[in-house]
């Protein structure tokens, strides 16, 4: 399984700015955040707990829209062009559960700490070591999806097809919580691709992106420092 980042593959890709390959940053980025937060969290600090259970929400949301936008839109429109072998379409599956489970038990992990159960200091080591694994699993299938679909998308869909595919993305990131939406994604990529991806997004999902932005800083500030 490849292991390297899915923006730093040296094979030719199309010239266009694919919003995909912009959520996966966003989505690696997010899950480098949070696995170094949670190494410096103290077992008496319930505000940042609490929001850091907030945060994770969101985060987890746009992981899970992520995969969900790839298993019912993508998946099946490359199948039915029988351009995926069943081994590939079994190891999609196996890492979107894999990753799934880890958010369950992380976001698990988190409620107990927002909720002030006890055994604080247990509970941010079993959270910490699952936002470890999360962040080196979520690399590892993000990569491999990067390597699988990316080039299979270029080569199997005509243009229409992606473009309304790259609306699809846009559009799932921005149905998430407010404050871990299109501000979310904002946040991890440049000017110029934010000017790339108005074309895909309304313009009052441009506005509601922009200005919800500094409550996205906030949050993440609250909960990441």
């Amino acid at each position: 399984m490849n292991s390297s980042s899915p923006t730093e593959r040296p094979d030719a890709r199309p010239t266009t700015i694919d919003p995909a390959t912009l959520v996966r940053r966003a989505l690696l980025a997010s899950a480098a955040e949070l696995d170094t937060a949670l190494s410096t969290v103290k077992p008496s600090d319930r505000r940042r707990q609490k929001a850091l259970d907030r945060w994770f929400a969101g985060f987890a949301a746009q992981v899970r829209s992520h995969h969900e936008l790839l298993d019912a839109v993508v998946v099946p429109t490359l199948t039915a062009r029988g351009v995926l072998a069943d081994s590939e379409l079994d190891t999609l599956a196996d890492n979107h559960s894999w990753i799934d489970d880890l958010l369950s038990d992380l976001g698990d992990a988190l409620g107990v700490l927002s909720c002030g159960l006890g055994a604080e200091s247990w509970w941010l080591g079993k959270a910490s070591d699952l936002a470890a694994s999360l962040r080196h699993v979520l690399q590892r299938q993000l990569a491999q999806e990067d390597a699988l679909l990316t080039p299979l998308v270029a080569s199997s869909l005509d243009d229409e097809e992606r473009a309304v595919l790259h609306q699809e993305t846009i559009s799932a990131v921005a149905t998430g919580p407010v404050r871990f939406s299109l501000a979310w994604l904002y946040a991890h990529i440049t000017d110029e691709e934010r000017a790339a991806m108005d074309s895909y997004t309304s313009a009052t999902g441009r506005i509601v992106g922009r200005t919800s932005r500094g409550a996205y800083e906030r949050a993440t500030f609250a909960a990441l420092g």
